[in-house]
């Protein structure tokens, strides 16, 4: 049985067996976290709070994947801010973040044609994100704001999930194929985000935003479309409440 479209589609029979957490990405991440924390923060107004989204993350890549789909995800963690200058803030999240894409191929006979049939294949990649944000807000109860930043992620999981054919060309269930050991570990995105709230008079800020995320650096590797760059985008609907520790 032949599938339609590409044909690097099939996975690596070598899985290559890598640490999850290699030591050039951890100290990519320490740097980052040790920058920010080194920042003068005495004086300021200093916001803790959660947030949870829904995600909708596709990839580019040139020549992979034509007519995917988004994969529709989560995310949710903690975040932290603090105000400078009245309507400026830094701030940095915790996310744990899902991401990936959807694709369809088409099943073909033994003599090139289609069959009529169709496999599935999600490819789903969860993360461990730290946004790093600076941002502008205005407004008092009601207010708006817009923010700019960098996200360095770490890979916690990989898989794709996909449709099994029989001997009659039926697709009867489904497998899934554990790629961890083969994504790039690290990655880099910028992120855009805007969005409004109401701030209560007890030091909570309620807020919703929409931000869209774009990877710069590429998860695929040599042993994972290695004749591709793959980067992950996507657009996220937010939901988050904050709370003033100073006033």
């Amino acid at each position: 049985m032949e599938y339609a479209g590409d044909q690097n589609r099939q996975m690596p029979l070598d899985l290559v067996v890598m640490p999850i957490l290699k030591n050039n990405d951890m100290k990519k991440i320490i740097i980052v976290i040790l920058t920010f924390t080194t920042l003068h923060i005495a004086g300021q107004n200093h916001l803790v709070g959660m947030k949870g989204s829904t995600n909708w993350t596709n990839i580019t890549s040139g020549n992979f994947f034509i007519g995917s789909d988004y994969r529709n995800g989560l995310s949710c963690g903690l975040t932290y801010e603090y105000l400078f200058k009245k309507h400026f803030s830094l701030g940095a999240d915790i996310i744990y973040d899902q991401r990936g894409v959807i694709d369809n191929l088409s099943v073909l006979d033994n003599a090139g044609y289609p069959t009529g049939v169709n496999i599935k294949f999600k490819d789903n990649y969860d993360y461990l994100s730290i946004p790093i944000k600076t941002g502008y807000n205005i407004g008092k109860p009601f207010y708006s704001f817009a923010n700019i930043g960098l996200v360095p992620s770490l890979l916690l999981n990989a898989e794709m999930v996909s449709d099994k054919i029989d001997a009659d060309g039926k697709v009867d269930g489904y497998e899934i194929i554990d790629l961890t050991n083969n994504v790039t570990k690290f990655e880099l995105a910028g992120l855009l985000e805007i969005g409004g709230g109401y701030k209560f008079k007890k030091g909570y800020w309620l807020y919703s935003s929409i931000g869209y995320q774009q990877s710069f650096t590429t998860f695929s590797n040599s042993e994972y479309f290695a004749n591709s760059k793959i980067r992950h985008n996507g657009i996220n609907l937010t939901v988050g409440l904050k709370y003033a520790l100073t006033k």
